[in-house]
């Protein structure tokens, strides 16, 4: 059996996602051994920053352009004198932006990366590229990390089935049809895998899978990944995905494929395919009870075919897990701890095993975990196996600010490599913090902050704006903490992401709602496939308010976090990072000291 994966755009260009590298290794120990893999984002990206793809946008613009001089109607939207005033805004541009695209890639790829006004004047560079190729679909604008099709909702099952047939407005359509359409079909694999877990992808993700099964209705299309898994009551009443795809796996995914692919060679019988969502005569069946991995027999993630050259960094970071699922999940907004159900740790020796092997198959020594949060007891076990086996690997992962979190496990966790500590934070008020079941104290936060910036391990903080009840002072208490701890936030690698409440599917606020403050619950009847909610409260910051007081939140922080790259990306702070600390440590140190 042959198994082609691709993930499609839209994921940060700095590095590999975990999932097909993940199902890739899963597949091989399992025996199906011609298995490709392609993460078409940087594939894409990698080709529309050419010169060669600009000559064709140019032809596109000036085509356009002539278009719209005959036909321009309105003053905003598609088609409209705004859309030709854009078209001609880009050819205006084009002449500059062409001489400099192809630089801007390379300079990232290269010691370039390291400078941070050319580091940011080369992502402004590819942004403006994006911004000037997307003008020809307007008003869809491309960025590096995200699409915006402000026409459609990616939660409508209507719209998602117009905007993948949109030629107008979706430059997916003509990218994927040009550059990998007849490849993907040409090599005839037994099954096609498409993982969509973000919702950058969802767009992109199913306009891939549309033109895969009209060029070739006979491949067999599955479609995986975390967006499908929160909405599987939805995928019950929507017919129209499984136009798309013959069928969908939600949770988690190796054990499901393997099977899939076990059943696609045998008796075709679906129904013991694990977490498998199929249409079979017309009826939609949903394959349950969900099925979780044993995480100490997967095998390590298998990289290769991954373009990791390509990616927009001048080392690979990769991607890594040491558990799964979350130890705590009580957070009331979260419903991250849905995708895996339930926690499982992975043995800290297999853990050093895979990162060995790793960093000799791919030449790096930087890895990003990827785990919701890392608990404290397994963690002290896997430094101290690093330190002692001198894996000399650098990392960041993502932990809880716990009581016990302490001075010593956070040296011991920075002597075995780590360079970064992203926490949920969420709320430095007491009761805000009390009132989401957070698990924390503001004194241990002030503590472990202060022993994190002490040891040299940069923190990142999430924090939350809006939470139901909350009032404006105490979100400004959260933001007050963060603007006004100086030795934090002028710390080397200190970051904070902002981010306004939304009311989740599957989130534990929504087993009882009146409990925490809401009064009513609403979402739009057109939005099939909604994520979240929108809400009322009885008590505390409306909806609309706690937007206006993110709105501020945002811009006071920006003003003492290093958007670029710290906020920007994870995998290029940590680079950065261990850049620093590797020159300060070959700096030549003054005499007697």
């Amino acid at each position: 059996m042959k198994v082609s994966l691709l993930f499609p755009p839209t994921w940060h260009p700095s590095q590999p996602y975990l999932s097909l590298p993940s199902l890739t290794g899963f597949l091989h120990q399992g025996g199906v051994s011609e298995v490709s893999q392609h993460d078409l984002g940087i594939e894409l990206l990698d080709g529309v920053l050419t010169r060669s793809y600009g000559a064709e946008v140019h032809q596109q613009l000036i085509d356009k352009q002539r278009e719209l001089e005959r036909t321009q109607s309105g003053e905003t939207g598609a088609m409209s004198r705004e859309h030709y005033a854009k078209v001609t805004d880009s050819l205006d541009r084009f002449a500059y932006l062409i001489d400099r695209i192809e630089l801007a890639k390379e300079t990232l790829r290269g010691e370039g990366f390291y400078d941070l006004d050319a580091y940011r004047a080369s992502l402004f560079m590819i942004d403006k590229w994006l911004e000037l190729v997307s003008s020809v679909y307007f008003p869809t604008r491309l960025t590096v990390v995200d699409n915006q099709f402000s026409n459609y909702s990616i939660y409508s099952s209507k719209d998602l089935m117009k905007v993948i047939r949109d030629e107008a407005q979706n430059p997916y359509i003509s990218l994927f049809r040009d550059k990998f359409i007849p490849s993907i079909v040409n090599d005839r694999p037994d099954l096609i895998g498409v993982s969509i877990t973000a919702t950058s992808q969802i767009i992109p993700g199913l306009t891939l899978c549309r033109l895969i099964k009209e060029t070739a209705p006979d491949l067999h299309v599955t479609i995986g990944g975390s967006i499908f898994t929160r909405l599987v009551d939805n995928i019950r009443r929507c017919p129209s995905l499984f136009e798309l795809a013959d069928d969908i796996v939600v949770f988690e995914g190796e054990t499901a494929l393997l099977e899939l692919v076990n059943q696609l060679a045998g008796k075709m019988d679906y129904s013991k395919v694990p977490n498998l969502i199929y249409r079979q005569n017309g009826k939609i069946t949903v394959n349950q009870p969900f099925y979780s991995e044993n995480v100490n027999q997967l095998p390590v993630p298998n990289y290769d075919g991954f373009p990791l050259c390509r990616y927009l960094s001048p080392e690979p970071v990769l991607p890594v897990q040491f558990s799964r699922g979350c130890y705590y999940k009580d957070c009331a907004f979260c419903a991250l701890t849905l995708d895996h159900q339930n926690f499982r740790q992975k043995e800290p020796g297999r853990t050093i095993e895979e990162l060995a092997w790793l960093k000799q198959r791919y030449g790096t020594q930087h890895f990003f975990f990827t785990d919701e949060c890392f608990a404290l007891s397994p963690t002290k076990r896997l430094c101290q196996q690093m330190i002692e086996k001198r894996l000399d690997v650098k990392w960041t992962c993502e932990m809880r600010f716990e009581k016990n979190l302490t001075r010593d496990l956070l040296a011991s966790m920075r002597d075995a490599g780590c360079l970064k500590i992203v926490f949920g934070l969420e709320s430095f008020n007491q009761r805000v913090m009390d009132f989401m079941k957070k698990g924390i104290k503001q004194e241990w936060v002030r503590r472990i902050a202060d022993d994190c910036v002490d040891l040299g391990i940069a923190v990142h903080c999430y924090i939350i704006v809006g939470f139901p009840t909350e009032t404006e002072e105490e979100a400004l208490d959260t933001m007050n903490f963060i603007v006004e701890s100086k030795k934090l936030h002028d710390s080397f690698g200190f970051s904070c992401q902002p981010c306004l409440f939304d009311l989740e599917k599957e989130a534990p606020i929504m087993s009882d709602p009146a409990g925490y403050g809401i009064r009513r619950i609403m979402r739009p009847s057109a939005e099939d496939l909604s994520l979240g909610f929108f809400y009322e409260v009885q008590e505390g910051m409306t909806p609309d308010q706690a937007e206006q007081l993110y709105q501020y939140v945002y811009e006071r922080v920006s003003e003492v976090v290093c958007e670029l790259p710290f906020n920007y990306s994870m995998a290029d702070g940590l680079l950065y990072i261990a850049k620093a600390k590797e020159e300060a440590r070959q700096a030549p140190q003054p005499i007697g000291s």
